[in-house]
């Protein structure tokens, strides 16, 4: 299809916004929508393709897709982090992957925390030989030393990394850059490229009376403490400074140390706290005391030890030009008792392994100077990514580092210009337009099962226990598969209007001095327009929608359907018909006479696939949609209607039995009315 220079043309170049919105630009939409229909390990071999850590990603990403999702207009978002930990959880079977080329360069990684190994993934995908030098005795970095394990059990990480060594990465453990190796030292030892990815392994400290008290410690040495130990030496009443992830990881892993009391005190106000939302939240829900407001003047104590944080009532944290630049009411001091505080105000670097080199620049913040296309920095071969470049970056804008710059790397080594096409910046699609908001069915989001209140602060398992099968693909269905819509070919539109006036939300249109019709991104994939259309000139754009056309086709070439009589195809709406443990039955009750096409929303069906069914051998073909009450699109039970109504009308006038082809409007597609009106239907065909 040529759509080259096309209105449509431009549109199919807009991005979903949680695709756009994220550093690594995951497909998180076409991950989303395989899971809808089941299709689970090529869901997950999709997510990998991009991510090098998703088990750990799908925990603690702080999911800027969802922010940007669709669904906040209806509800709320897609449990798009949740849904990549599922497919981690249940489908990573290995997927032994081979570079299409060897180079001879070698390639050293220092770090192997989220930049150092999604850099090393890709090196290696690409053909390079490449190691990671590692100064504690375990991969993972800060998401190893820093992430409690209630948040990240240490199996996602070793899971993850494992299949990265399967690529042929090698890490070399209790390797400290600057002591045990340098860059002279690797040069020598025949590294053609090296890239850092330290990240920031100092807590930064406050600059206040009292910060050299007994009691007082650093969040990042107390949670590196606790996550190798299990243990920290902590009083009664602990305070942790700082309103930030770091500081809600510090204060749900001080309850699990049993003190009578644990608070934070942050500069933020609650909605301006540095951290998502559900994380606050997870923190209050297990006990933690909030302070917001409240700036540290200094720090308490007696005889040595800290007793408390005397506190300055905050007017504002970021000044008219919206910089960091805190003001205080005057007379308003306050103390908050602690014999434990914990500073978690942010996190800073060591660069003593720049030691006699100076041609590497740095920041003021500590941080390294880089190209910001290259991520070179200004010694010849030496790139750098992650927090040591971002200072203070999330997971996936570490892995988004480490990404370019391995393809940076690459070029170089190469003296070629390879792109990643992911990175090519996109209109995202726009929000709903309001008039359409109220047309979307509102489908509530599935919650994510937790450990109870009564046993988390016990131990340090994971508090969040993942999605079973049946809540991804319920919660996989609720995405309105933004971006990959239908569209209209202009070389091929007559602008007849057909599909300006069926369809449900409103979309198609055409505009003022234009003679084809014209579909936005608030388009919701029922497909009533492609099957209507007269010119045959709008189709989808992504290949995920087949319409049932691939599906049926594999049936039939499936050998023992041989000699099965009578052989009836089941057209079937996916939507809510997912139940793992109903599903299974029917299908296995179902198997020897019905095989079945599920596809998302039957208003995509053709008339035509119920015949083709038959022509290639069917002898029954039943088509059970969802009740309009059920229904996940508007108005379909009325086009489903006239299209098996016509289908019936055509099989007649061609002297078929109508009992050969039926439809019912039913609740569920996996219960006993499917099974009922399966088995009838096998009679009759026997007695035909």
């Amino acid at each position: 299809m040529n759509t080259t220079g096309t209105k449509s043309d431009k549109k199919i170049g807009e991005e979903a916004p949680c695709i756009a919105a994220c550093p690594i630009r995951q497909d998180a939409r076409d991950y989303i929508q395989l899971i809808a229909r089941g299709r689970f390990q090529e869901a997950y071999q999709l997510v990998r393709s991009r991510n090098p850590l998703p088990s750990a990603c799908g925990r603690i990403c702080t999911h800027p897709c969802e922010t940007k999702c669709r669904r906040n207009s209806t509800e709320s978002p897609i449990a798009i982090a949740w849904l990549k930990r599922f497919l981690g959880d249940n489908f990573s079977e290995e997927i032994r992957k081979t570079p299409i080329e060897k180079y001879p360069e070698r390639i050293a990684i220092i770090g192997a925390g989220p930049a150092g190994l999604a850099a090393a993934n890709d090196l290696a995908l690409l053909g390079y030989s490449c190691t990671i030098f590692e100064s504690n005795s375990t991969p993972g970095g800060m998401l190893r030393m820093g992430v409690p394990t209630y948040r990240l059990p240490r199996t996602a990480i070793d899971n993850d990394v494992e299949f990265i060594k399967k690529l042929g990465v090698e890490i070399k453990y209790n390797t400290t850059f600057g002591a045990d190796i340098t860059f002279d030292s690797l040069k020598k030892e025949g590294f053609s490229a090296i890239f850092i990815g330290v990240g920031l392994l100092e807590s930064r400290t406050l600059n206040i009376e009292g910060v050299q008290l007994d009691g007082v410690i650093r969040g990042v040495s107390f949670l590196h403490e606790v996550n190798t130990t299990g243990r920290a030496n902590i009083g009664k009443n602990v305070l942790v400074i700082g309103g930030g992830a770091v500081a809600m990881d510090c204060a749900r892993t001080a309850l699990r140390l049993k003190p009578d009391k644990v608070s934070v005190a942050c500069l933020e106000s609650r909605k301006e706290m540095p951290t998502t939302d559900f994380e606050i939240e997870e923190a209050v829900h297990e006990g933690v005391i909030l302070h917001n407001s409240a700036g540290p003047k200094r720090i308490l104590g007696k005889d040595g030890r800290a007793t408390g944080l005397e506190t300055l009532k905050v007017k504002y944290v970021f000044d008219e030009q919206k910089r960091f630049n805190p003001a205080f009411y005057d007379g308003s001091e306050s103390v908050i008792d602690a014999d434990t505080i914990i500073l978690a105000i942010g996190q800073a670097s060591n660069l003593s392994f720049l030691k006699g080199q100076e041609r590497i620049q740095v920041t003021r913040g500590g941080t390294l100077v880089v190209n910001p296309t290259t991520f070179s920095t200004a010694l010849h071969g030496v790139y750098a990514g992650g927090d040591i470049v971002l200072g203070r970056g999330t997971m996936t804008e570490g892995m988004a580092q480490g990404k370019k710059a391995a393809l940076a790397i690459h070029n170089a080594l190469r003296n070629t210009t390879l792109k990643d096409e992911k990175w090519n910046d996109k209109t995202a699609v726009s929000d709903i337009a309001p008039s359409r908001i109220v047309l979307i069915k509102k489908e509530q989001k599935q919650e994510m099962p937790t450990m109870p209140s009564g046993k988390r602060l016990d131990n340090f398992d994971e508090v969040e226990l993942g999605f079973s099968i049946n809540a991804a693909v319920k919660e996989a269905q609720r995405c309105m598969n933004c971006g990959a819509g239908a569209f209209v070919d202009d070389n091929l539109c007559v602008g007849c209007l057909t599909c300006v006036r069926i369809c449900p939300f409103e979309v198609p249109e055409i505009k003022k001095g234009d003679t084809t019709a014209y579909i936005n991104g608030d388009c919701q994939s029922c497909g009533l327009c492609v099957v209507e259309c007269p010119a045959r000139a709008i189709s989808f754009k992504t290949p995920l929608e087949d319409q049932g056309k691939d599906t049926l086709q594999a049936v039939f070439q499936d050998t023992f359907i041989q000699g099965v009589k009578p052989l009836i195809i089941n057209f079937y709406c996916q939507y809510g018909a997912y139940n793992e443990d109903k599903t299974d039955t029917i299908n296995n009750l179902l198997f020897f006479h019905v095989r079945r096409v599920g596809v998302l929303g039957l208003g995509k069906v053709d008339p035509s696939l119920y015949l083709k069914a038959f022509e290639l051998g069917a002898h029954g073909v039943l088509v059970t949609a969802c009740k309009d009450d059920t229904c996940h699109f508007c108005k379909e039970q009325e086009w489903i209607e006239r299209r098996t109504k016509f289908t019936a009308q055509l099989l007649s006038g061609l002297g078929m039995d109508a009992r050969r082809f039926k439809t019912h409007f039913i609740s569920s597609q996996n219960g006993k009315e499917i099974l009922d009106i399966a088995f009838t239907m096998i009679e009759e065909l026997r007695n035909i």
